[in-house]
């Protein structure tokens, strides 16, 4: 069970994968679009007060695109082999994490918290949460930190043995490529403001 959450690289074929993947992410879409999340980056989930099937579309579309092709390029300079397909299944599986946190805004409650919490933090005012808002609060921070973890491992996992990487230096160059599929993923999504 370890290895299909952490692993499945290595006992699925990549069509299985991508299959699942895109499966997820469709499920990942019509989710975020519910519960009004956008995907604003590669490893980013954010909470509006509306959103639409488009947008959601659309971000993960580019999240995906980017990081493939980061991660593909990368994978190319660790070993020439390297094959597009299992870098997009990677970044499709690595994604499914994500898609469990939108479960914590089922009726805006999370946006409504942290604009509240914005709203008291940017006119200076004095901390006032509920109890409830707080434990939602933590939750969502422990949830996301966990989530954010577990993609991490499936995208090093997958990328691990799409290009049967073994070097520290593979390491260094992987992290590399996640950093920038980040910022390129947000100023274009910033920039095309859909």
């Amino acid at each position: 069970m370890k290895k299909i959450i952490f692993n499945p690289f290595q006992n699925y074929s990549e069509k299985q994968l991508i299959t699942f993947g895109i499966l997820a992410g469709i499920i990942g879409c019509l989710l975020a679009f519910a519960f009004n999340g956008r995907f604003d980056g590669v490893l980013d989930l954010h909470f509006i007060e509306k959103t639409s099937i488009s947008t959601t579309a659309i971000d993960l579309i580019i999240n995906i695109f980017i990081l493939s092709t980061l991660l593909f390029l990368v994978g190319k300079l660790v070993n020439k082999k390297t094959r597009f397909i299992d870098i997009i299944a990677t970044s499709l599986i690595a994604k499914i994490p994500f898609y469990l946190l939108l479960f914590f805004n089922v009726n805006n409650k999370m946006y409504l918290v942290t604009e509240k919490l914005i709203d008291m933090v940017s006119k200076n005012k004095e901390i006032n949460i509920e109890n409830s808002e707080m434990v939602l609060l933590v939750l969502s921070g422990i949830a996301t930190f966990i989530c954010l973890i577990w993609s991490i491992i499936l995208l090093f996992n997958g990328f691990k043995t799409a290009t049967n990487s073994k070097e520290a230096k593979h390491i260094l160059l992987f992290g590399l490529a996640i950093i920038l599929a980040e910022v390129i993923s947000k100023i274009i999504i910033l920039k095309l403001n859909y």
